[in-house]
């Protein structure tokens, strides 16, 4: 047995518990799962602790010759979720997760889900309202002038001075990220990409089609602004 190899379960122990403060400190974690569940990293630490116990006590009882195979192959295991982790980090959900998530749901300007919604209280230091919170009270702020943010998104059908304001509200984890969206509708034609993070001020509207519930946003200022660190990219209900 090496000494390198004598030493490996110490290593991923220690591997972990920097991976589980990096998480908590800062609110890294809300890049994957709603804050309110931040109790599960706690419980799920637990069970780092208690595995890596049994690991390490095992690991001293096995033989010094089969632990060279066996223990490699437990430290592969355990180090790749760590690896996924750092590469899926800042890899939000965006324009292609958009189109296809609303045209599948149907919510691609929240029709016919506005009063479902529930306000969140989310806003930016800046006081502009959550793409959330706008349209969960969009009666309320129907008719006034209000300022929100989030990315751009235009299809090809999409009219020169139009485009679509998005963002993804997380219930549990990014995986059941929900779409919700409002139309933008500018003066001169405005030339943005996809994915760009924007902010719109301008008079908010809502109307009802068809039996459902379409908002839209008549900007008279549209300004681009930095992509939020990836924890703070999502809404959550």
């Amino acid at each position: 047995m090496t000494l390198v190899t004598a030493f490996v379960p110490a290593i991923i122990y220690v591997v972990w518990l920097n991976a589980y403060y990096w998480l908590l400190k800062g609110g890294h974690y809300k890049a994957f799962i709603q804050p309110r569940l931040w109790p599960l990293l706690i419980l799920a630490l637990i069970l780092l602790l208690a595995f890596s116990a049994a690991f390490i006590s095992q690991f001293s009882l096995q033989s010094i010759f089969s632990l060279q195979f066996d223990a490699w192959v437990k430290a592969a295991i355990l180090i790749l979720p760590l690896f996924f982790l750092w590469t899926i980090y800042g890899q939000s959900l965006g324009a292609d997760a958009f189109a296809k998530r609303a045209l599948k749901t149907g919510q691609i300007m929240a029709r016919g889900n506005v009063k479902q919604l529930k306000s969140s209280s989310q806003t930016s230091p800046d006081h502009a309202i959550s793409l959330l919170d706008l349209l969960a009270e969009a009666e309320k702020f129907d008719g006034k002038r209000v300022a929100t943010e989030g990315m751009v998104y235009r299809s090809a059908k999409s009219g020169g001075n139009t485009f679509m304001l998005f963002r993804f509200a997380v219930v549990c984890c990014a995986a059941d990220a929900l779409p919700l969206a409002v139309e933008v509708k500018s003066g001169p034609a405005v030339i943005l990409k996809n994915d760009a993070w924007v902010r719109v001020e301008g008079i908010f509207s809502t109307e009802t089609l068809n039996g459902k519930h379409v908002t839209s946003i008549a900007a008279d200022a549209i300004q681009s602004i930095p992509q939020p660190p990836p924890e703070k990219r999502y809404l959550f209900f």
